[in-house]
C-alpha cells in the first residue's frame, strides 16, 4: 500500500467515525429526550398552537359579534333574492354598487393601528413604571444595622416598618385604579385585618374612599418611612451618610413610580379619539352589510361569481374587531379581563420577597471555594467529579426535572 492510499485510508476511518457520533447520544442529551404529545400533533407545533387556544383568544372575544354579523348578513341577502320584485332588486343592486364604492375611501386601517399603538404602548409602560420594592429593602439590609443585642432587633423593626410602609403606600394607591385590588381591600377595615396597616395608624390616613382625583391619603406611609430613616440615622443605626442619600433616593423613585402609574389611571385616552375610532369601525361594517352584497348575475357584464356567504368579509371583520377588541382589553390594565395585570399575585410576591430581604430568619450558606479555583480558562459544563448525591441527600428528587 503506498503513502497516498494510507492516507485515504485513515481519512475514511475518520470520516466514518464523524458521521457514528450523532448516533451515540450522552446520558444529559438522553434525559433530554421528549415523549412525543398527542396534542402537539393533532394542534401542531410550537406557535402554531397559539392559533388553537382560547384563553385570551381572538374566537373567545369575537364568536358572538361574528354570529350575529353573518346572520344579520346573510338574512339581508335571502330578503334580497327571495322576497323582492325584479324592479326592487334592481334598486337594491344600485344601493349595493355605491355603498361598495364609498366605502372604499374610508381611513379604517389609518385611524384603528394608530389608536391600537397608542393603547398598547400606555399598557406596557403602565407595567414598566410599576415599583417593585426590592430596591429598597436591599438598601434596608445593607445600611440599617445595629451592634448585637437590643439595637440589633431594633434594627430589624426599622427595616420590617420601612419596608411595611412601601408596601402599605403601594395598595392605597393602586387599589384606587384597580378592581381586583379593591375587591380585596375594599376599606380600610379589610386592611388592618390583614396586619400590614395598625388600627392607630389606619386612623391616621383617614377613611380612603375619596372618589376625587387627589383625594387619597397614599403618600403618608412613606412620609412615615423617611420620618423612621431620618431617626434612626440620628439614632446611629445608619453610619454611612451617602447610603442614607441613596436610600432616600430609592424611596423618592418608589413614590415616583406610583404617582406616574396614578397619572395614567387619571388621564386616560381622550374621549373623543375612542368615539372616532369606534364609530368608524362601526359605520365601516354597517355600509358593508350591503355593499358586499354578492349581485345576481343575470346577464355578461354582471358579477360571475354568486355566493351566499361572505367568505372574505368574514376575514376582514375577524381582522378589524380583533385589533377594536386588542384596544378595548388593554385600555385599562386593572381591570379583570385576562390580559390585565394579576396585582394580587405581584402584590403576594412583593410583600414575601421584600419582607424576606429585610428579615435575619437564616444566616448566608458557608462560605467555601468553589470548584473553579485557580482555573485560568474555567469552563461551565457537568463536572463528574462531583458528589450530587451527598450534596442534596434525600432531597436529591425535589431538584431532578423530569
Amino acid at each position: 500500500m503506498t503513502k497516498c492510499d494510507k492516507t485515504l485510508f485513515q481519512s475514511l476511518k475518520i470520516l466514518l467515525k464523524v458521521t457514528k457520533m450523532p448516533d451515540q447520544k450522552t446520558t444529559s442529551e438522553k434525559k433530554l429526550v421528549k415523549k412525543p404529545n398527542y396534542a402537539d400533533i393533532l394542534c401542531g407545533m410550537g406557535e402554531s398552537r397559539v392559533m388553537f387556544r382560547w384563553r385570551s383568544s381572538l374566537w373567545k372575544l369575537l364568536w358572538q359579534e361574528l354570529l350575529a354579523y353573518t346572520a344579520t348578513f346573510i338574512l339581508i341577502s335571502m330578503v334580497y333574492r327571495y322576497t323582492l320584485t325584479m324592479e326592487q332588486q334592481v334598486q337594491l343592486e344600485k344601493l349595493i354598487r355605491w355603498c361598495r364604492h364609498q366605502s372604499t375611501g374610508l381611513p379604517i386601517t389609518f385611524l384603528l393601528g394608530f389608536y391600537v399603538s397608542l393603547v398598547v404602548k400606555r399598557w406596557w409602560e403602565q407595567y414598566c413604571k410599576l415599583p417593585w420594592p426590592d430596591t429598597v429593602a436591599i438598601y434596608l439590609k445593607g445600611l440599617v444595622v445595629g451592634q448585637p443585642g437590643k439595637q440589633r432587633v431594633m434594627a430589624r423593626v426599622i427595616r420590617r416598618t420601612v419596608i411595611r410602609y412601601c408596601l402599605l403606600a403601594y395598595i392605597l394607591c393602586i387599589r384606587r385604579l384597580s378592581s381586583r385590588l379593591k375587591k380585596r381591600f375594599p376599606n380600610m377595615f379589610e386592611l388592618v385585618k390583614t396586619g400590614i396597616v395598625r388600627s392607630d395608624e389606619a386612623m391616621r390616613i383617614g377613611n380612603e374612599e375619596s372618589t376625587e382625583m387627589y383625594g387619597s391619603r397614599w403618600w403618608i406611609p412613606l412620609k412615615w418611612a423617611i420620618e423612621v430613616l431620618t431617626r434612626a440615622k440620628k439614632d446611629g443605626y445608619i453610619n454611612s451618610a451617602p447610603g442614607y442619600s441613596h436610600l432616600m433616593g430609592r424611596l423618592s423613585e418608589f413614590r415616583g413610580a406610583l404617582t406616574e402609574v396614578a397619572t395614567y389611571g387619571y388621564l386616560p385616552v381622550p374621549l373623543v379619539y375612542t368615539q372616532v375610532v369606534h364609530l368608524a369601525v362601526y359605520v365601516y361594517f354597517a355600509v358593508s352589510l350591503i355593499g358586499e352584497q354578492w349581485i345576481i348575475w343575470r346577464k355578461p357584464g354582471d358579477e360571475e361569481v354568486d355566493l351566499y356567504y361572505p367568505i372574505f368579509m368574514t376575514v376582514r371583520f375577524l381582522f378589524i374587531f380583533g385589533w377594536l377588541r386588542v384596544a378595548e382589553t388593554l385600555y385599562n390594565p386593572f381591570g379583570e379581563d385576562d390580559e390585565d395585570f394579576e396585582l394580587n399575585e405581584l402584590l403576594n410576591r412583593h410583600f414575601k420577597v421584600a419582607m424576606t430581604i429585610v428579615d435575619e430568619n437564616e444566616e448566608h450558606p458557608e462560605l467555601k471555594k468553589d470548584i473553579f479555583w485557580n482555573q485560568a480558562d474555567p469552563e461551565l459544563i457537568e463536572n463528574p467529579e462531583m458528589d450530587i448525591e451527598e450534596g442534596f441527600g434525600d432531597d436529591k428528587e425535589d431538584f431532578v426535572f423530569k
